[in-house]
């Protein structure tokens, strides 16, 4: 998911720009053939139990491809259930605030993303203050197809979705479900990369190269290396994640983010600076990236003004409006450090994790608890999912789904993410606005050219301490 620090909204944008232009196991994956239904097909029977009603539920975007194929699923519920009226809030990353404060006014949504994440520390509370239903027993329950329907998922999102944590009460139970698989990649234009005879890198070193390479060649074109979005933070912040792991290791980070380890005790965060400071300071980004917001940023990159950029695989299906049909994309993973001391293997990524709220800490209205269990038996089962990694390039969560066509090479990368460790995204310093603004832009700083590597490293000790200190004050 992406978040905007800028007013512009998706519609303003697209509207003054006038639209500018596998199945998976425990030990890896490969692209299955057929799909097979997981969830009751538009028109099936529905489970004993579930009545019409009210339905409020959340949707990543508002309008375009996304929002119409998941209103087509509602749509179908309410035909298939008497009596079922449903209700579409926004419930991407800009209204986590806004939502956060509905759950604690006991006005939760009917189901929801965010509340937990296993991976996430900030959404243990959810779980341990007995906010979400255990969707365990539901999951346990056979599905039109004879399987469990706990078993439909790829083995790689339990990280996630499941309880794990050593010290729980409640490991080993779901308290959400996933719609998609996100993998953090870099995504290339692979037309422009065959014209100019280059293929991805494995290495930063070979990435340099690559980099000066594109510069070159792109110039009679007028396409850089690099897209971001300047004033969206987190768009250069995503480079110093993954930086950081190869370089020092994803624990060294956690001690910093979690802990009170400071980056200045650790050679390798300066170091990881230094390497990301070449990209500015080489003039390998695209041009007006100071000034783009992180919607125009990405309708950029379709238009050719660069050739790489590093987004959630999510950028296919949330773009879909803009992107050229005889646009060719590519990916691959960030590449690895030879003198970083992190996995070298490990991937970035997320399954967006679903829930529903315990019914007895809404004051608002009545949670119908078997309608929401429908919806989303619907929405995150093979069926809906396999439709969205076609139609909008979304990654299924579902064995036995197609990845999706327009990310050519994806299996292989499923495939690495399920035999490597997968890292949540942002670390998950998403759920936390104080220890995000402690974090992100001074690393914004640095790709803007405002301050130093040696400065970004002091700048963000010294907030990271105050953070601290108001966390425990």
């Amino acid at each position: 998911m992406t978040r905007s620090n800028t007013p512009i909204s998706r519609r303003t944008f697209m509207q003054a720009a006038g639209l500018m232009v596998a199945s998976l196991t425990a030990a890896g994956c490969a692209p299955a053939a057929s799909p097979v239904p997981a969830a009751p097909a538009a028109g099936g029977a529905i489970p004993a139990g579930v009545t019409g009603g009210p339905l409020e539920v959340g949707v990543f975007y508002e309008e375009g491809a996304w929002f119409e194929i998941t209103k087509a699923l509602g749509d179908q519920l309410e035909a298939d259930v008497p009596g079922t009226k449903i209700k579409y809030t926004f419930n991407n990353t800009a209204s986590d605030a806004a939502r956060a404060l509905r759950w604690e006014a006991a006005d939760p949504l009917d189901v929801d993303v965010g509340r937990w994440n296993n991976q996430a520390p900030q959404t243990y509370s959810y779980v341990d203050n007995d906010l979400l239903v255990d969707l365990t027993p539901y999951l346990e329950e056979t599905l039109p197809s004879g399987e469990a329907w706990q078993d439909i998922y790829l083995p790689i999102v339990k990280s996630f979705a499941v309880d794990q944590r050593a010290d729980s009460d409640s490991g080993g139970k779901w308290f959400g479900v996933p719609n998609e698989l996100v993998l953090m990649l870099i995504h290339y234009n692979q037309t422009a990369f065959d014209e100019m005879g280059l293929k991805p890198a494995e290495t930063w070193p070979e990435f340099l190269e690559l980099c000066a390479a594109i510069n070159e060649k792109g110039a009679a074109t007028g396409m850089k290396p690099i897209c971001v979005s300047g004033p969206t933070d987190v768009y250069v912040g995503q480079w110093w994640d993954r930086m950081i792991q190869r370089m020092v290791g994803k624990d060294a980070v956690l001690d910093v983010i979690y802990g009170d380890a400071h980056l200045r005790d650790n050679p390798g965060f300066l170091l990881a600076a230094k390497e990301l400071e070449k990209i500015p300071a080489n003039d390998w980004l695209m041009e007006g990236y100071e000034g783009a917001d992180f919607t125009a940023a990405q309708a950029l990159f379709f238009q050719g003004k660069a050739a790489m950029i590093h987004m959630g695989s999510w950028l296919l299906s949330e773009m879909a409006d803009v992107v050229p049909d005889d646009f060719v994309m590519g990916t691959f993973d960030f590449p690895t450090v030879p003198e970083g001391e992190g996995d070298q293997g490990t991937m970035f990524g997320t399954a967006h994790i679903w829930s529903v709220p315990n019914p007895s800490i809404s004051k608002s209205h009545e949670v119908n608890v078997p309608l929401a269990v429908e919806y989303l038996k619907r929405f995150t089962g093979r069926e809906h999912t396999a439709e969205r990694a076609q139609t909008i390039g979304a990654i299924s969560p579902c064995t036995n789904v197609a990845p999706p066509p327009r990310l050519p090479g994806i299996d292989k990368l499923l495939a690495k993410a399920a035999e490597a460790e997968l890292i949540i995204y942002y670390y998950g310093i998403h759920w936390d606005a104080a220890l995000w603004a402690s974090w992100y832009p001074y690393v914004q700083a640095l790709w803007l050219k405002k301050v130093t590597a040696e400065e970004m490293i002091t700048q963000m000790d010294e907030a990271l301490d105050q953070y601290r200190a108001q966390k425990t004050g």
